[in-house]
């Protein structure tokens, strides 16, 4: 009796989550004007009820997911000749680990512009990045680093919720993940073109997982890059930080950037979920 009981509570409840779902979906197609916050609570709905996240991983993509694209690299070229007047690429610095506002300003530095004449474009240069690469999107080549496919399908099996911490462009950063066929797993992020800063990267993403998704922060927000940016990101913050050492950096570089952990790659799966599943237990 209790089991059919028990049953019939979880059919109702199903029913009804169903039901407040299915309503969304019609306010967001009947009503324009409210589609867009249709579309967010349909989207609360569907995670509040349907699963209960055990916490939020945000992931670097470029040398952590995947290896950088020349595309992106093609797209600074880009903003730096038509709105700088400057021919220059990206590798007259060490760009690794900066977020793409920060490679603009200290390219153009580097080729002799004060940070008031680079600031005063930037906008405009970013504009110019986001055109070029839309128009080459469909040509360029994404290899997806070993691991990283089922690292993720896992984390997401395990009702983990997903998200971006990167320096690039939205834009261009999910295009990226688009091509190597990783971009759906990530409902949300902080990126390049929201901030300069990393630190407020992090910050942002978390507070997204807060307003979008219901998430309970909880000790429970884990941060994996290749650089040290990345750690001191997430040190700052007071998240637990797990370095890769798929980029330039060694695993020294990153444990005295401030990682919690440091792993080779991505492949180890069991060893990571067991990192992850130690804080959340």
């Amino acid at each position: 009796m209790l089991y059919k009981e028990t049953k019939q509570i979880k059919l109702q409840f199903i029913f009804l989550s169903s039901q407040s779902i299915f309503y969304g979906q019609r306010e967001a197609l009947t009503n324009p004007a409210a589609s867009a916050s249709a579309r967010r609570q349909n989207h609360k709905l569907c995670y509040n009820h349907l699963m209960i996240m055990k916490g939020l991983i945000l992931f670097d993509i470029d040398k952590t997911l995947i290896k950088s694209s020349a595309g992106h690299a093609a797209a600074f070229s880009e903003g730096f000749r038509k709105i700088y007047g400057i021919e220059s690429t990206i590798d007259i610095i060490n760009h690794s680990g900066m977020t793409d506002q920060q490679i603009i300003i200290e390219v153009l530095k580097k080729k002799g512009l004060n940070e008031q004449q680079i600031l005063s474009r930037i906008n405009e240069c970013m504009k110019t990045m986001l055109e070029y690469f839309d128009s080459i999107k469909d040509l360029i080549k994404v290899t997806v680093l070993p691991g990283a496919p089922e690292l993720l399908k896992e984390l997401k099996n395990q009702n983990f919720l997903l998200g971006l911490v990167t320096g690039n462009l939205e834009p261009i950063g999910r295009g990226k993940l688009k091509k190597a066929n990783l971009n759906h797993y990530f409902k949300l992020g902080g990126f390049g073109s929201d901030d300069i800063n990393r630190t407020k990267l992090v910050k942002l993403a978390i507070k997204r997982a807060k307003e979008g998704f219901d998430f309970k922060y909880n000790h429970n927000v884990f941060l994996f890059g290749d650089a040290p940016q990345d750690m001191n990101a997430g040190h700052n913050v007071g998240i637990t930080t797990i370095g890769v050492t798929t980029g330039i950096y060694t695993k020294e570089d990153l444990k005295n950037a401030g990682a919690d952990y440091v792993v080779d790659n991505l492949q180890n799966i069991r060893k990571i979920i067991s990192i992850i599943s130690d804080k959340v237990l």
